[in-house]
């Protein structure tokens, strides 16, 4: 389960990270002198990130029979928002911090950084790839045993119709006669 305060400490971190930056630029130092703060931003990007994908296999997951399961189902689908706008702010506090970069002239570094994140980011997709297909696959099973008996019923009820249809005009003809 996801839990909201680590979601709100990880978008703080980001933050704090950037601004952090910002200052000890300001101040003279190099980027690389910076290394702890960066460090940081990118691991609470990353917290984001696991986060919002987190959101999604639970939306691809088929609503559980079991009354605590599908709480927390419930509970993951409810923070959705509150990842969403995190998401949002991290990309901005994300665009900011390439500006700096950019100021100091440090755009490759800032980008060999990004390239490094998305290689690490990219191994952890795969796995939530996969999840999000078996998801999938159990959600589409589910709908389609759903509708196979939803159509045996309405079969079923046709006949027993017919059937009774059938029984009426036969006795209403040999009763008749």
């Amino acid at each position: 389960m996801i839990d909201p305060i680590t979601i709100g400490a990880a978008f703080a971190v980001a933050k704090g990270a950037v601004a952090g930056i910002k200052q000890a630029l300001e101040l003279g130092h190099e980027i690389k002198d910076c290394y702890q703060d960066l460090q940081s931003f990118f691991h609470s990007q990353a917290e984001i990130e696991k986060a919002a994908k987190a959101v999604e296999v639970a939306k691809a997951q088929p609503k559980s029979e079991d009354p605590k399961q599908a709480a927390e189902q419930e509970s993951v689908l409810s923070q959705a928002f509150t990842i969403v706008m995190a998401r949002k702010q991290a990309k901005e506090a994300e665009i900011q911090l390439r500006d700096l970069f950019a100021m100091k002239g440090e755009l490759g570094l800032y980008q060999e950084l990004c390239q490094e994140r998305d290689r690490l980011s990219g191994e952890q997709d795969e796995s939530n790839r996969e999840a999000i297909r078996k998801a999938r696959l159990a959600k589409d099973r589910a709908a389609r045993k759903k509708q196979e008996q939803e159509e045996l019923l309405m079969t079923a009820g046709i006949f027993v119709f017919l059937g009774i249809g059938g029984i009426i005009i036969f006795v209403a003809i040999y009763f008749r006669g």
